[in-house]
């Protein structure tokens, strides 16, 4: 094959040269602001995830006392950093009262003893609308995404106060220095009773899972 002489007079030459560099530097110049888009963003999430985690992590799980008769029923999550309103200090009529939540099964829950407490957090999600708790599963149905899974909860049966069924993790936390036993809102296994309940497919006096799933 023969070399093809260059010449640098020759103006059709040096303007395809210069017409390749400047597309090059065109697209040096795309990709460089795409890369500072995509660090902008990443920075953005980390600083969110962060934010999230700090607002979230410490949050603690409260309810009314265990063996209250006119105790609410439900768990709630408190944030770390409440904000009194202008009746903080109103003392008139007969109160609710608000507890910190105890896991009261260290061999289920893999904590200490059965004085720990329970801290909690609320999730968000840009691509799901929709979740739900699903007993006696560790995995959700077709269709749906598993947020976490863990040991079914509520109050004994044997204690006054009413209370929910709620979905411990299965790998739960307890709070820094939340060791005194206090009781309070509390968290026990659920074990299954036959007869009422359908057995097969469910066996009688074993403790029920359950996962959360988002779709």
């Amino acid at each position: 094959m023969r070399d093809k002489r260059i010449l640098l007079s020759d103006p059709s030459y040096i303007q395809q040269e210069l017409h390749d560099i400047q597309a090059k530097l065109q697209e040096y110049e795309q990709m460089k602001s795409e890369f500072v888009g995509l660090q902008t963003k990443s920075s953005s999430q980390a600083a969110e995830i962060s934010t999230l985690k700090s607002q979230l992590a410490t949050g603690y799980t409260g309810g009314s006392y265990y063996d209250s008769t006119g105790a609410a029923s439900n768990y709630v999550c408190l944030p770390p950093d409440p904000l009194w309103g202008p009746h903080k200090n109103l003392r008139s009529y007969q109160p609710a009262y608000m507890y910190g939540t105890e896991y009261e099964d260290p061999t289920l829950f893999g904590v200490n003893d059965y004085s720990e407490d329970a801290p909690c957090a609320v999730c968000r999600t840009s691509e799901h609308s929709t979740s739900v708790m699903i007993p006696a599963r560790t995995e959700c149905y077709a269709g749906w995404e598993k947020a976490y899974y863990g040991s079914l909860s509520a109050n004994d049966a044997n204690h006054k106060a009413a209370s929910e069924y709620v979905c411990v993790d299965e790998h739960p936390q307890a709070l820094t220095g939340g060791s005194r036993n206090d009781n309070g809102k509390l968290f026990y296994q659920v074990r299954t009773v036959c007869g009422p309940l359908q057995c097969p497919p469910y066996e009688h006096d074993k403790v029920l899972s359950c996962v959360v799933c988002l779709k």
